[in-house]
This record gives C-alpha cells, sequence and structure tokens, in this order.
C-alpha cells in the first residue's frame, strides 16, 4: 500500500502562530471587556473577544490537529484509491474508488488564486469509468472537459480529484508507478 501524506511546512506553523496571535488579542479583547462592564463598550468587547476566541480557537485546534494527526492525503492499495476526508471529519467520509473502475488517472494543472498571486497549481485527477460516473453526484468537469481529454478514457469529474503538494513524502514518479502496476493509463496534461 502507498499512503501519501503532507509533511508539515514553515507555512503551517506560520499560519498557527497567525491564529495564535489573533487568539490571544481576542482574549485581550474580553479582558478589556470584563474590566469595562456594565458600559455598552465593556459588552461590545466582551461580544467581539468572545466571538473571536470561538473563531480563532477552533481554527487552531483544526490546523494542529491536521498537521499532528498526519492523515494520508491519497491512498492506494490492492483494492482501491482512497482519498481520506480532512480530520476531524470521518474516515467513512472518505471517497474509494475501485481499482477495476478506474478509466485512467490525469495530471494536470489549473491557475489557482493563492494569497494575492495567480500561481499554476497541480492536480491528480482519477477518472472513472462510465459506469461508475453514472451514479456520481458532480457531473462532469468544465476544466477538464476544456483540455479536450477525448484520447482519455473515463469521465472527466473532479469528484476524484488531488492537489499535488511540493510538501508529499511520496513523489509522482512512485505514485505513478503504483498506478502503472495496476494497469491503469495515464495522463499528463499540464502543457494543454
Amino acid at each position: 500500500m502507498t499512503a501519501v501524506r503532507r509533511r508539515t511546512a514553515t507555512q503551517d506553523v506560520a499560519a498557527a502562530a497567525r491564529v495564535t496571535v489573533l487568539l490571544a488579542v481576542s482574549v485581550a479583547f474580553v479582558a478589556g471587556g470584563a474590566r469595562g462592564l456594565p458600559a455598552f463598550g465593556g459588552v461590545l468587547f466582551l461580544i467581539v473577544g468572545a466571538s473571536g476566541i470561538a473563531l480563532f480557537g477552533g481554527r487552531l485546534v483544526l490546523s494542529v490537529g491536521r498537521v499532528a494527526g498526519r492523515r494520508p492525503v491519497l491512498e492506494l492499495d490492492e483494492r482501491e484509491v482512497r482519498l481520506p476526508a480532512a480530520w476531524p471529519r470521518s474516515r467513512a467520509d472518505d471517497r474509494r474508488l475501485a481499482w477495476p473502475e478506474v478509466a485512467s488517472v490525469v495530471l494536470w494543472s489549473q491557475a489557482a488564486l493563492r494569497g494575492r498571486r495567480l500561481r499554476s497549481v497541480e492536480q491528480l485527477t482519477f477518472l472513472p469509468t462510465a459506469e461508475r460516473a453514472e451514479g456520481s453526484p458532480p457531473p462532469p468537469s468544465a476544466e477538464l472537459l476544456a483540455m479536450g481529454l477525448d484520447d482519455v478514457p473515463g469521465v472527466a469529474t473532479l469528484h476524484w480529484s488531488i492537489e499535488v503538494s511540493p510538501g508529499w513524502d511520496t513523489d509522482l514518479a512512485t505514485i505513478f508507478a503504483e498506478i502503472h502496476r495496476r494497469g491503469v493509463p495515464t495522463a499528463d496534461v499540464r502543457s494543454r
């Protein structure tokens, strides 16, 4: 079985630090509001601070939980392809596609807004057979259809798609070797 995990990056630590600062500011709002009671400003500071604690506290728990949980982002085993649900969702929410239902695998790129810049983001998509796609909820993807994947078997849907991260602990060559071992055709359409 091949399990692909995302390594902890400096962006993860920086994001957790930013949320921690905002959480500390929210606690300061609550403390300031408590001193200013029963005035309107004190009540307002308490409401804003409590909202910030709930929001930023939850975000901090999610950030730390995802990093500490080390849940794989992609699993390839003998029976199926599995795209695990992000923590804290249950593993019952994982997206699964049995190997006989995988028509092909496509590596492609799309422009996505990252911060204030438009960057190219690579996607790895497992295209299902027509029979499997018939019962799946998402319609064919306009992004994939626009690439003209007429020569690639399978239904162009993003339901079994995952963003390729440079922080993965397994490289694409290893993932493609595992896919080829199953006899599934692949296509690299990043240049289209």
